[in-house]
């Protein structure tokens, strides 16, 4: 037997919101376009927040006091004698 794709559910309505469902065409192709853009419009609101959480993160990491910035050691490098093999 296939699995189902979709799920019943039941949802308690107002007689309004009944009546407004009725004069669609279909009522649960209705509801899920309704559901849809609800989830749509919740990953919409989180994703702003990541940014503004994002854009607030910066901007403290940018105001936090630097570290005193000690220049590094001094390297001395050795220079390698660069051989001539033309001369043999």
């Amino acid at each position: 037997m296939a699995k189902a794709t979709t799920e019943r559910v039941a949802v308690w309505l107002t007689p309004d919101q009944v009546a407004w469902l009725k004069t669609r065409e279909n009522v649960s192709v209705t509801l899920r376009a309704l559901v849809n853009e609800a989830m749509n419009m919740q990953r919409l609101a989180d994703s702003l927040k990541r940014k503004e959480a994002r854009k607030a993160g910066g901007a403290a990491k940018a105001a936090a006091p630097a570290k005193s910035a000690k220049s590094p050691p001094s390297v001395k490098v050795k220079k390698a004698k660069v051989l001539d093999r033309r001369r043999k």
